[in-house]
């Protein structure tokens, strides 16, 4: 068939339709999901039919300016009384692009388009840091303490969650401490100046949302003082002088438990 019989038979239309798009992500889905990638449905009901070239006006009132578009057209769709009243007559076309920058002009669009209807990502909460208290008032205790949570953080606890250790060498500082911020574990001891860890503890246990803070008793006095810090409300009970590993065993245990909780 020569190029003559080819034209005569798909003859370009030379009436300029106008097809609007309310928003950007109309034009994508008739883009993609019509007549092939490339693709765009455009309601008429003139009597076009396969392989009919036709020009075009692509536009997006009060989001763009009228784009010129040439296209083909591949299938169309006519008023169909099974179909119902609501079935809206149209033609299927793929669109012609006799140049690159023809091409190039619709592919931006397109990528402008989709960049524009892409959903932001839902924003990180920011992780909530592990904190602990240490309410001791050796400094050479304190190190010790220390060392043990920092050691526990490092193997138990996700990095996003840093580590912020509180230190007081007294009852009341710690007190200070634990009503200005939300902990995870507390280690007090129950010898301590101004407020001794017993009064201590029966403070964050009087507080409702601290009734659950798991917290480790240490002291020196043996059974005495075990059945009062029990009795103020402590999870735990170590004696002096405290063995490093039995520490970090114990705030495992008693962190485990808490999560189970």
């Amino acid at each position: 068939m020569s190029s003559t019989d080819n034209k005569r038979r798909h003859p370009r239309i030379s009436i300029i339709l106008k097809v609007d798009y309310a928003s950007g992500e109309d034009f994508l889905a008739d883009y993609t999901c019509n007549a092939s990638d490339t693709g765009l449905f455009i309601a008429t009901d003139r009597a076009f039919s396969p392989g009919d070239v036709l020009d075009f006006s692509l536009s997006f009132p009060g989001l763009l300016p009228p784009i010129q578009c040439r296209a083909e057209v591949r299938w169309r769709k006519g008023p169909d009384p099974a179909q119902g009243a609501d079935q809206i007559p149209g033609i299927g076309v793929v669109l012609i692009f006799e140049t690159d920058a023809e091409r190039k002009r619709i592919e931006d669009l397109v990528t402008r388009l989709r960049q524009a209807h892409q959903p932001s990502p839902a924003p990180s909460a920011p992780s909530v840091p592990f904190r602990a208290l240490l309410a001791e008032d050796n400094p050479l205790v304190r190190e010790m303490l220390r060392f043990a949570v920092r050691k526990y953080h490092s193997s138990q606890i996700p990095k996003a969650r840093v580590l912020e250790v509180f230190e007081a060498e007294d009852g009341q500082r710690g007190w200070e401490h634990i009503s200005q911020r939300k902990f995870d574990i507390a280690i007090v001891d129950y010898f301590m100046p101004v407020m001794d860890g017993g009064q201590l503890i029966r403070k964050i246990r009087g507080q409702t949302d601290m009734a659950g803070l798991p917290i480790i008793a240490v002291s020196v006095g043996g059974d005495e003082v075990r059945r009062e810090v029990y009795a103020a409300g402590a999870n735990l009970f170590l004696d002096k002088p405290l063995v490093l590993n039995q520490l970090i065993d114990s705030m495992q245990r008693l962190l485990q438990l808490d999560r189970k909780g």
